[in-house]
């Protein structure tokens, strides 16, 4: 689906979501310095680890939309779609995340200041709306923690240098290099970023080990701790 339709999408699911909760809260719902955010799933992956997978079998399963790394990173680039999405956020949340972000840009580097206020902007409006499963760019590093569940998805990396091979139709050296190589630009992009390591357990929730978990089983723990913690159920 194109960029501007998942927006739009999005826009008109929070549209009714918001008169709902005039009435009744929603689960997982958090308030944070005057801004409601959440319910949402933020999820970490190795490369191979079937993060893409889970993040779609779990949004397929709550009605929720995806946002992947690529479609992050497009929307970031899109000054017409940024702009439809900011503009469906009112301009007294928009000048609290102004202020809070201000002094964390980073002013070494112009280009990367520039890309982490739009990411910053899409992420924080994403999780405003709510119902989001976001996959990658440091998402948990920006939302406030109680309206999201943070989860780490991980694999034995020989089982993990296989499955890009059979997905990428690579072979060994050419898998290997790239999981290498896709790992440690994740790993240096929230170090870079956010000053944080990606791989520490205590940054999330949840850690699911998917070499003996089919993308289904994953799916279902995650769910499961999604109710736990936000009170989020599968209709």
């Amino acid at each position: 689906m194109p960029i501007l339709k998942l927006i739009e999408k999005q826009k008109s699911l929070w549209n009714i979501k918001h008169r709902l909760e005039t009435t009744t809260p929603s689960p997982g719902r958090y308030n944070e310095g005057g801004v409601s955010y959440g319910p949402c799933l933020l999820i970490s992956r190795e490369c191979g680890s079937g993060g893409n997978d889970v993040a779609r079998l779990v949004g397929e399963r709550l009605g929720w939309q995806v946002y992947d790394r690529e479609i992050v990173d497009q929307i970031s680039e899109m000054v017409h779609a940024r702009q439809q999405l900011i503009e469906s956020v009112d301009e007294r949340v928009r000048s609290n995340w102004e202020a809070a972000w201000r002094e964390v840009l980073f002013s070494e580097d112009i280009g990367s200041e520039k890309y982490l206020r739009f990411l910053r902007e899409m992420v924080l409006t994403l999780g405003h709306h709510g119902d989001v499963v976001i996959l990658g760019r440091g998402a948990q590093y920006v939302l406030p923690r109680p309206c999201s569940l943070c989860v780490r998805l991980v694999a034995p990396v020989e089982q993990r240098i296989k499955r890009v091979a059979d997905g990428r139709k690579l072979n060994a050296a050419e898998a290997r290099a790239y999981v290498r190589k896709r790992d440690s630009e994740r790993v240096d992009f929230i170090r870079k970023f956010f000053r944080s390591d990606a791989t520490s357990p205590l940054m999330y929730d949840l850690m699911v080990n998917t070499g003996e978990l089919s993308s289904q089983g994953a799916s279902e723990i995650i769910l499961s701790a999604l109710h736990a913690k936000l009170g989020v159920s599968v209709a």
